[in-house]
């Protein structure tokens, strides 16, 4: 009985993502993607959905004319306390409301451990990200304000591919570690 229900499950959900890309139509707004929680097994081998943690973070995002930051709360979901820090990073690249800009897309995060009171952050900046020093500079200061709102965080260590780059564009020097200010 068990294992029928299981394949049941696993069947309406491969549906459901195949049948929609995972995507939904809202009035009024375009596309938007629609998290599907996934199934996870217990031990007596019934499904259990995997439960996600949901919050609110500060984002920052240039203004529509790239000179200065702009706040706004966002959403994030997440499935352990340590991933928060990773969403309210990628947060940053979606687009936000208003006429803010994101200042982040093309730049993925691929990891974000916190050890102690230092966080290191391992991102790809593609070339499709690549912006001018000004730009670079709201990017470093997106980045920081963000983060920073943690208060557990004291230092940013933020690593390219995993290296330790001079400078996130090519533009500003990038200190190694981003301090607390």
């Amino acid at each position: 009985m068990h294992k029928k229900l299981t394949v049941l499950l696993i069947g309406v959900s491969v549906c459901a993502a195949i049948s929609g890309c995972g995507m939904t139509k809202e009035p009024g707004q375009g596309l938007s993607p629609v998290k599907v929680p996934a199934a996870a097994a217990t031990d007596s081998g019934t499904v259990k959905p995997s439960a996600e943690i949901k919050s609110t973070v500060k984002a920052y995002f240039g203004d529509e004319d790239g000179q200065k930051l702009v706040e706004q709360d966002v959403s994030v979901t997440y499935k352990q306390e340590q991933d928060k820090y990773a969403a309210a990073l990628k947060a940053l690249s979606a687009q936000p409301a208003g006429k803010a800009v994101a200042l982040c897309q093309g730049i993925d995060v691929k990891s974000a451990v916190l050890a102690g009171n230092s966080l290191t952050v391992d991102l790809h900046v593609s070339q499709d990200a690549q912006l001018g020093a000004s730009g670079e500079e709201l990017v470093l200061q997106a980045i920081q304000k963000t983060l920073f709102q943690f208060k557990e965080i004291d230092s940013i260590e933020l690593l390219v591919d995993g290296k330790k780059p001079d400078s996130l564009m090519g533009h500003l020097e990038l200190p190694h570690p981003l301090k607390r200010s």
